[in-house]
């Protein structure tokens, strides 16, 4: 229950709603290679879950032709529409190594991101009479919260926090001492219910 709640304050500014981002559609957007490339064109959408591991880049719209499909691990980032996705060592706790495509909430010396995984029995779930779209799309793509240490390279869900808060998060953010020690010493205002406001505390002074 009180990861569900870190979502819901984390993740709530990503809009999926229809009216905004439609299934199959080209949108504008460029993708940046590992060599560091960038191209721009169209980018087309597709589910949450898929968006984070290829991408189906168009240079002119419409035009078959001008297609190129890229794994995210072949990239850095890449932008569609309003969604920009940076390329990690996260891909849903199942390979540490593995580079994907996790979604950009907010950046900063440490980046904040929302990864999406695949709920159980998901291909064959069905939308329940009272539920939104969205609500269905949620249930069916459950979301995980995402960080990154830029200046260590580290990259955390925030489950991984769960257990020994005080000594992870104060080893996560190391390379500021006097943070590190609030958080350490377990200093009112620096527990695990208050790491939205510690990244954020992290961010102002880097």
């Amino acid at each position: 229950m009180f990861f569900v709640a870190l979502m819901a304050m984390g993740v709530n500014a990503q809009d999926w709603s229809n009216d905004v981002y439609k299934m199959g559609e080209q949108y504008p957007g460029y993708v940046i290679t590992k060599d560091g490339k960038k191209i721009e064109g169209y980018i087309k959408y597709q589910n949450r879950y898929t968006m984070q591991n290829e991408v189906l880049f168009f240079a002119e719209k419409g035009n078959r032709k001008s297609k190129t499909k890229y794994a995210t691990k072949e990239l850095q980032e890449y932008k569609v529409a309003d969604k920009l996705y940076h390329c990690i060592t996260y891909s849903g706790g199942l390979n540490p190594k593995a580079l994907r495509a996790n979604l950009v909430v907010s950046e900063g010396c440490i980046t904040q991101y929302v990864w999406y995984n695949r709920a159980e029995g998901y291909a064959v779930m069905q939308r329940g009479a009272n539920e939104t779209q969205e609500e269905f799309m949620e249930r069916m793509y459950p979301s995980v919260m995402v960080f990154k240490n830029n200046s260590s390279g580290v990259v955390k869900s925030v489950d991984q926090f769960g257990l020994k808060f005080a000594k992870k998060m104060s080893e996560f953010v190391s390379d500021q001492s006097e943070l590190s020690q609030k958080v350490a010493s377990k200093q009112k205002g620096y527990g695990m219910l208050k790491i939205l406001d510690i990244i954020a505390e992290y961010n102002e002074n880097c």
